[in-house]
């Protein structure tokens, strides 16, 4: 079967998770439930998506996957936070899957109309009833109706429990004819607790699937899949240090090929190069790897995040260490428990100081963007200040030279533009903001001839 542009992207996206999707199929043959739980970004939408694929459900559900309708509703599409915004997102994005599967007009007209009544419904009771309806309809009309319920962990949370009430009286009157599968970066019964609701999570006991992150072997054919896709060469050492950097976490990869990729194009026009550990110090202040990184941590509990923190510090969190191994943020190696991401582990090292370091020294917050000194919130930063102290935070009691420190702030283009008064200026504002006697530096120095460094707190 031929693929199309959007489906061939999906499929590229899918590397390493056929062992995933065969699972969640099987749950879907037998009209189980299923829960997908997994970290920020580790792909969790994509495999929801992907089982909409013709080639996949004919793979898995046999010569006849027709009589399975996927209607995947993303609710990050909700228009509100409430039992209403919850039936508008599932009846518009059913409609939506039935108009493109060429429904029936009979069963469109109903439930054009039931979505209707949703919207506009004239007392508390009819647009419960309309949404109730609909499903009935669909679920006599088309099959085994499959509800994927992408980005669902606020929704447990917040809106009232009669809709799981409502989902749960639904899948026991249809039975087989009706299956939900959901995804969340916390199992269920943590993000919900009390009888309606816990009612509901029943469904899915059985069948909770935790997405890890990707192994070696699949992280490399993704690379490689995206080299392909952009024309760049990468070597093998290259490769190394990706994985090195990013794990097997999808995004993290691909923001660092991209990093990776613009190095080599720009060694071609200056002389710094795609050397490795400048890339890796770009990559520490680039602020999609921030961004992504601080997802990642605010995934963590309070809990978890003391166990990581305790671990990166060389303690022993053997007692604790359970749910980070769960959620793959650690992995079990030869040498020990590791952080899965060496840009994850390296945001995590820098949240340790800014909780443990003590009332001293300098101390970034790189999550809330705040700044630390002995104790005390620093004044406001300018944008090319800020960078500078990321720069210098990033490589704590390590020199950095005019070259690194030009390329990190300014950029490239900078470097013959940029002379040294420029940079000490800079680090005279910086100063001013960051040390009790600017004209006595006891955090930001100097290395004579060589360049500056960042004193550690400790």
């Amino acid at each position: 079967m031929k693929q199309t542009n959007s489906s061939r992207e999906l499929a590229a996206e899918m590397i390493g998770r056929e062992h995933d999707v065969a699972y969640i199929m099987a749950c879907v043959a037998e009209a189980d439930c299923c829960s997908i739980v997994g970290m920020s970004n580790i792909g969790k939408s994509t495999l929801l998506r992907s089982l909409a694929l013709p080639e996949v459900r004919q793979e898995h559900l046999g010569p006849d996957p027709h009589k399975h309708v996927f209607v995947y509703v993303d609710f990050n599409l909700m228009l509100q936070m409430t039992e209403q915004g919850f039936y508008e997102v599932v009846l518009r994005s059913a409609r939506d899957t039935l108009e493109t599967g060429h429904a029936d007009g009979e069963l469109m007209a109903i439930m054009d109309q039931n979505y209707q009544t949703v919207i506009s419904p004239d007392s508390q009771f009819t647009g419960p009833l309309a949404f109730e309806k609909s499903l009935d309809t669909v679920c006599r009309k088309v099959g085994v109706l499959v509800l994927l319920l992408d980005e669902f962990d606020e929704v447990l949370g917040e809106i009232e429990p009669r809709v799981f009430v409502r989902l749960r009286a639904l899948k026991d009157k249809h039975g087989a004819r009706l299956c939900c599968v959901t995804a969340t970066g916390t199992p269920l019964v943590q993000i919900r607790r009390g009888r309606q609701a816990g009612e509901f999570c029943e469904l899915f006991a059985a069948h909770t699937r935790h997405l890890a992150p990707l192994s070696e072997t699949s992280a490399r054919e993704l690379i490689q899949d995206w080299v392909a896709q952009s024309g760049v060469e990468f070597t093998a050492g290259d490769t190394d240090v990706l994985l090195e950097w990013a794990g097997g976490h999808p995004v993290l990869l691909q923001v660092t090929c991209r990093f990776l990729a613009r190095a080599k194009e720009e060694a071609l026009f200056g002389p710094t190069g795609a050397d490795h550990s400048r890339v890796r110090e770009r990559l520490n202040s680039d602020a999609n790897v921030r961004l992504e990184c601080a997802k990642l941590w605010n995934d963590l509990n309070s809990n978890e995040q003391e166990t990581l923190i305790a671990l990166l510090g060389g303690e022993d969190v053997s007692a604790t260490l359970d749910p980070l191994l769960e959620k793959g943020i650690v992995l079990v190696s030869a040498e020990g428990p590791r952080v899965f991401a060496g840009l994850f582990a390296g945001f995590a090292r820098r949240q340790r100081l800014v909780r443990r370091g003590g009332p001293q020294g300098v101390r970034m917050d790189v999550e809330a963007g705040d700044i630390w000194v002995d104790g005390k919130l620093a004044l406001t930063l300018t944008d090319l200040e800020y960078k500078l102290l990321l720069l210098l935070y990033g490589r704590l009691d390590k020199i950095c030279g005019k070259y690194m420190i030009v390329e990190s702030v300014w950029g490239e283009s900078y470097i013959d533009e940029v002379d040294d008064a420029r940079i000490e200026k800079l680090v005279s504002r910086l100063r001013h903001k960051i040390e009790p006697v600017p004209e006595e530096p006891r955090y930001l120095t100097t290395v004579r001839g060589r360049g500056y460094k960042l004193i550690s707190p400790e």
